[in-house]
C-alpha cells in the first residue's frame, strides 16, 4: 500500500468527524478546569473557611434522638452546606469544561465510537496500542504530571518549614488561613505548569490528527471518483447527451427550408419563420461526417442543398444552433432563400 503523504480533503474530515474521529486535547480542558477552580477558590476560600468554621459546631453540639429520620435529615443538612461550600467551584469548573469542549470540537452527537469494532480484538491491533507512539505519550504526561506535583508539593513544604512548627500558637481560623494560602499558591503553580503542558499536548494531538487523516494517492482517486464521477461513466454518459442530441438535431432538420454546404465539410440548415424568430435562424450545423449525414437527410425530406462554401463556414463558425443569424450575414442568407423560395414556386406551379 502507498504512503499516505497527502493532506486529508474536506469530505474525509467530515466523514471522520461523522465517526467521532475529531481533533481534541483533553488536557486543555483539565488545565482550564483546574485554572478555574484555583481561581474562583481564591475568592471563594474565605467563604468556604466561614462556613466550614460554622459546621463543626453545628455537628458537635448535636442533640437530638438518633433515629432513622432525624440521621437522615442531618445527611440532606449536612450534604447542602457541603454543596454550598464547594458547589460555586464545581459549577464554574463545569461551564469552562464545557466552553473548552465546544471551543475544540463544536456540537457533535454520534454514537460511532461505542458500536462494537472487530479490529480492537486484534492482538497486533492491541500491542500496538499499548506500545506505540500514542501509548508513550501518554506514559510521559503522566510522569510529567507526577514529577511536577511532587516538585511543588517538596517546594512548597520547604519554604514553609521553618513556619510550621508556629502554627501550634494560632488558633484553628489562623492556621486555616495559612494552610489555606499554602494551598492556593501551589495550586496556581500546579495548574500553570499543568497549562503550559496541555499546550504541547494541544499541538502534539493536532499533529497526530492530521497524521491519521493523510491519504494515499489511491485513496485520493477513489474518492475522486466517488465524488467526480468515475471517468469511464462520464465519458459514456457524454457520448449519449451527444447521441441524443445528434438525433434530436437531425429531426429538426425536417422543419429546415435549406442546407448550405461547403460542400462535404461543412453543412448548416437554416429556416426562416417570423412565429419563432424575426431573423433566419439555425435548425442544425455539422462537419465532416456529420455533414455528410445532413446531405443525405436533406435528399430524404427533399430539403434544398445549396453550395456556398464562405457562406456555409461563415454560419458555422459563428452561429449556433437555434440562433439567428447576424446582421453581416442578412444579404447572402436572403439571397439563398430568395432562390430556394422561387425554386419551390416553380416546382408548385
Amino acid at each position: 500500500m502507498s504512503e499516505k503523504k497527502h493532506p486529508a480533503t474536506a469530505k474525509r474530515r467530515s466523514e471522520a468527524r461523522k465517526k467521532g474521529q475529531i481533533f481534541k486535547s483533553q488536557e486543555i480542558i483539565s488545565s482550564f478546569m483546574l485554572l478555574t477552580a484555583v481561581a474562583v477558590l481564591k475568592f471563594w476560600l474565605p467563604v468556604m473557611l466561614e462556613r466550614m468554621a460554622g459546621l463543626f459546631p453545628y455537628v458537635l453540639n448535636l442533640s437530638f434522638e438518633w433515629t432513622e429520620s432525624s440521621v437522615a435529615s442531618l445527611m440532606v443538612n449536612l450534604l447542602w452546606i457541603g454543596i454550598q461550600i464547594v458547589g460555586p467551584i464545581l459549577a464554574a469548573a463545569l461551564v469552562v469544561a464545557l466552553a473548552a469542549n465546544y471551543l475544540q470540537v463544536g456540537i457533535l452527537f454520534t454514537f460511532e465510537p461505542l458500536q462494537p469494532q472487530i479490529s480492537r480484538l486484534s492482538p497486533i491491533g492491541g500491542a500496538k496500542r499499548m506500545f506505540g507512539v500514542k501509548a508513550w505519550v501518554e506514559l510521559a504526561k503522566s510522569m510529567t504530571k507526577v514529577i511536577l506535583i511532587g516538585y511543588f508539593l517538596y517546594a512548597s513544604v520547604r519554604d514553609r518549614l521553618q513556619i510550621y512548627p508556629a502554627l501550634q500558637q494560632l488558633d484553628l481560623g489562623q492556621g486555616a488561613v495559612f494552610l489555606g494560602q499554602a494551598v492556593l499558591e501551589l495550586g496556581w503553580k500546579i495548574s500553570i505548569s499543568f497549562f503550559g503542558l496541555a499546550i504541547l499536548d494541544y499541538f502534539y494531538q493536532r499533529w497526530d490528527h492530521e497524521k491519521q487523516l493523510r491519504m494515499s494517492h489511491e485513496e485520493l482517486k477513489q474518492e475522486f471518483k466517488q465524488t467526480e464521477g468515475n471517468p469511464e461513466i462520464k465519458r459514456e454518459i457524454k457520448r449519449k447527451q451527444r447521441a441524443l442530441a445528434l438525433s434530436r438535431m437531425m429531426q429538426d432538420m425536417k422543419k429546415a427550408d435549406v442546407v448550405v454546404t461547403n460542400p462535404t465539410h461543412y453543412a448548416v440548415a437554416l429556416r426562416y419563420d417570423l412565429k419563432v424568430q424575426s431573423a433566419p435562424y439555425v435548425v442544425a450545423k455539422g462537419q465532416d461526417e456529420i455533414a455528410l449525414r445532413m446531405r443525405e437527410l436533406a435528399k430524404e425530406y427533399g430539403l434544398v442543398i445549396m453550395e456556398n462554401r464562405p457562406l456555409a463556414r461563415a454560419l458555422y463558425a459563428q452561429v449556433e444552433i437555434g440562433q439567428g443569424i447576424p446582421e453581416e450575414l442578412y444579404k447572402a442568407v436572403a439571397e439563398v432563400l430568395a432562390f430556394v423560395y422561387r425554386l419551390k414556386k416553380r416546382k408548385r406551379a
